[in-house]
């Protein structure tokens, strides 16, 4: 489990710190804030795109596998980020090479979190999402001082390779189940026998299974609606928070240093509000979360001073952390145990398409500020009323999935 939060912290951190790059891009290549965040508007389209397929290739292949891929497409991107010399050289370095990291990381950590955990998932999935808060928290700071201090290639060169070599050292002990050492789940009983390697056409028979009972039900798609909905209204503020400090008379840094301030407090939300849920229902939790989220955005029509804008991002990122963390957990106390892999990926797209519509609102409310604060409000609170239109969380929704599987004929004897 340390080992996939150090991933997932390191994997995805580049890209939740955007929006320290929007105000250097610009001032260094002339280049308007719409035109630079169609980068993070393709990074997210491509990784909501190959979310599915992510999801898929780490239910049939293996997390492991998926993962490698990520680096490989991390390291790609970092590298090629540090030479662009055009804007469209960044929608492809961070666009697509970074996009496709971020699905290749995403599903198959949190995919594999549930297999390490029969009981108390709700620790393991917050470890989780408190390390892929803390990684932006850090990366803010750390990019915006080095573009400051030093160039943009050295910036993403040393991210690119420091980056890469750290997640391949951390690759040689990263594990898909834990079956692959001969152990049990983390709260499994004793007297349960360690789960043996089934045969492949099984295996893709029970991940068909389990895909089409979850996708056959409307609270799955509601939950699809909702990470789009989040994501839309956080994906604003973290791209676009950084631009409305400095308009305001912050220089960069200290701009940055909100973004920063509003990573680093989700952390705590990120580990508390999955634990919270597996105890108490994630339903109610997350609702509660999503209004926490949404409202606090419209202090942002009156901030100007610094003070107010690092209020903002205090009390933001508690509702910004609880917001999604809790996804794994509710797919658990909905749907049971089984191969999560592809229907995870399905609830990325809808995240991916969230963030992609986030990062493009300025363009499409007329480069207004104000219309983009008031979107980011709605789509919280919009989320909060669908996740309170859904069953209680107390029963499982598809408890004889396994049902559905084809039953292979046994072999005629001689």
């Amino acid at each position: 489990m340390l080992i996939a939060a150090v991933m997932h912290m390191v994997g995805g951190s580049i890209r939740q710190a955007f929006g320290v790059l929007i105000v250097p891009l610009e001032e260094a290549n002339a280049w308007n804030p719409a035109m630079v965040t169609m980068a993070y508007a393709l990074a997210s389209i491509t990784g909501a795109l190959l979310a599915p397929m992510s999801g898929y290739c780490t239910d049939r292949y293996g997390a492991r596998k998926v993962i490698m891929v990520g680096i490989a497409a991390f390291v790609i991107g970092a590298l090629m980020t540090g030479i662009i010399g055009e804007v469209w050289h960044l929608w492809i370095s961070y666009g697509l090479f970074l996009g496709a990291a971020s699905a290749c990381f995403n599903v198959p950590i949190i995919t594999t979190a549930s297999y390490w955990f029969r009981t108390h998932l709700g620790y393991g999935v917050g470890f989780l999402q408190a390390s892929h808060g803390l990684g932006p928290a850090i990366m803010a700071i750390i990019v915006s001082v080095m573009i400051s201090g030093s160039s943009w290639k050295v910036a993403f060169w040393s991210i690119g390779i420091l980056g890469g070599i750290m997640m391949l050292v951390l690759m040689a002990f990263f594990r898909n189940r834990p079956a692959d050492i001969n152990i049990r789940p983390f709260g499994a009983p004793q007297t349960e026998e360690v789960a043996v390697v089934r045969d492949r056409v099984m295996e893709r028979m029970r991940i068909t299974a389990f895909r089409n009972s979850m996708q056959s039900t409307t609270t799955f798609w509601k939950l699809v609606s909702i990470h789009f909905l989040g994501c839309v209204s956080h994906a604003i503020v973290i791209i676009y928070i950084v631009p409305i400090a400095v308009l305001a008379g912050m220089d960069n840094v200290a701009a940055s240093g909100v973004l920063s301030t509003l990573a680093l407090v989700s952390v705590s939300t990120r580990f508390l509000t999955p634990v919270i849920s597996d105890y108490i229902g994630a339903r109610g939790t997350m609702a509660a979360f999503f209004i926490w989220q949404g409202l606090p955005v419209l202090m942002l029509l009156w901030a100007q001073d610094p003070w107010q804008f690092y209020l903002f991002a205090v009390i933001f990122g508690i509702g910004y952390g609880g917001e999604g963390s809790a996804f794994p957990v509710i797919n658990r106390q909905y749907f049971g145990r089984g191969p999560m892999g592809s229907s995870f990926g399905w609830q990325a797209f809808g995240a991916g398409a969230g963030m992609a519509v986030g990062a493009c609102a300025l363009f499409w409310c007329f480069n207004s500020y104000t219309a983009i604060i008031l979107v980011s409000t709605l789509a919280s609170v919009g989320g909060a009323a669908i996740i309170m239109s859904m069953e209680p969380t107390g029963r499982i929704l598809i408890p004889n999935w396994e049902d559905s599987i084809p039953k292979i004929p046994a072999a005629a004897d001689d």
